[in-house]
């Protein structure tokens, strides 16, 4: 089985001939079984959400014609928990949930009510029965507003914890292995969110046999907690650049629009007084890709990185040394909370020291 973060197959890709380099496309049609996040709606010339319109304005949302990326790359199962899936309102989810349904693929974590929203996706492979549940946080200045579902009501699944434990534990009764996909934490960090390590361990002690995030476009730490693979965020798989018009919506500019005379941001604008094309900071080009060989006894990780290069271009490809550094000392501090003291110190020293380099 293949896992990985958070898929947008839009942006600019429509304006370029390739998104994908020839060895990790080999890859990915290598695997029995490939999961990830599908962070964005689908839909041409659907209206935005309008409680979003009236925030911040961030619709992320990919055309009709851009769909067929997502099949493409041979995705079996994607996890709708977001809080992007909804940016074209309930068309936009409906739509979504169609395309994936005429291509065959799976899907969890959303659904026209609270019942098919936080109803797992199952799959039988030589014999053994593998539930997927999928949560997307709610309630943080880091997810912004998120559709919640509910009876009669559709939207996402929402991650209250206490549920999420009854849901694993009655799933372990049914099923051979549960794999949990929570879409939380904070964004552009290497550091796990406090709530998301514990809610990690109370996944794994309620009997998840993984746990694989989503949401914070950077790596997060690759751990084992009681012999479990939990990965904090898998960070960006394919989530290219992409241009916006005011007041802040993905724009997918015409034929009669000169694209090089558009300007590039590397920030977030809030709003966008004029169109813009939004440049990946270096923090969310590099993703987890985790090779999952699953039996009875247990799940084996293989992972590797997949950088999203400077012309938007997916291959494999690695962290520099100083994010390699970071992403570590949080490994070190989620699985050996006994560290924290010390490596807080390390970093506290390390930033005096900076400073007075700079002022001499």
């Amino acid at each position: 089985m293949f896992f990985c973060g958070d898929v947008v197959p839009g942006g600019v890709l429509p304006y370029q001939d390739e998104y994908m380099d020839s060895q990790l496309r080999e890859y990915l049609r290598s695997f029995d079984f490939r999961v990830g996040t599908l962070e964005c709606a689908v839909g041409t010339n659907l209206p935005y959400d309008e409680v979003k319109m009236q925030g911040r304005q961030n619709i992320v949302y990919i055309r009709d014609e851009d769909f067929f990326r997502v099949k493409e790359m041979g995705f079996d199962l994607v996890s709708l928990a977001n809080n992007h899936v909804w940016d074209l309102g309930e068309e936009g989810l409906k739509n979504t949930i169609k395309h994936l349904k005429d291509n065959g693929i799976l899907y969890c974590g959303a659904g026209m009510n609270i019942e098919e929203a936080s109803r797992p996706a199952v799959i039988e492979r030589e014999g053994m029965t593998i539930a997927f549940y999928a949560y997307c946080m709610y309630n943080s200045p880091w997810l912004g507003y998120v559709e919640l579902a509910g009876e009669g009501k559709p939207g996402v699944n929402p991650l209250d914890i206490d549920r999420v434990e009854s849901d694993i534990r009655a799933a372990k009764k049914q099923y051979d292995k549960v794999i949990v996909l929570p879409h939380w934490g904070r964004e552009c960090s290497y550091k796990p969110s406090p709530e998301c390590v514990e809610w990690a361990r109370r996944m794994v002690a309620a009997g998840a046999d993984a746990v694989f995030g989503s949401h914070t476009h950077s790596a997060q730490p690759l751990v084992t907690i009681k012999g479990t693979p939990v990965c904090f965020s898998m960070g960006n798989f394919l989530f290219p650049d992409f241009y916006m018009y005011p007041p802040r919506p993905i724009w997918y500019p015409g034929p009669d629009v000169d694209r090089t005379k558009i300007k590039d941001v590397s920030d977030y604008p809030f709003p966008v007084i004029e169109p813009v094309r939004q440049v990946s900071a270096p923090i969310a080009r590099v993703g987890w890709a985790i090779s999952a060989t699953v039996n009875r006894d247990k799940m084996s990780l293989q992972p590797l990185f997949v950088r999203n290069s400077n012309s938007n271009i997916l291959s494999f490809g690695d962290m520099d040394s100083s994010a390699k550094k970071a992403l570590r000392e949080e490994y070190c501090m989620v699985k050996y909370p006994i560290l924290k003291f010390p490596i807080k110190l390390v970093r506290k020293i390390r930033k005096i020291f900076q400073k007075q380099l700079a002022k001499a």
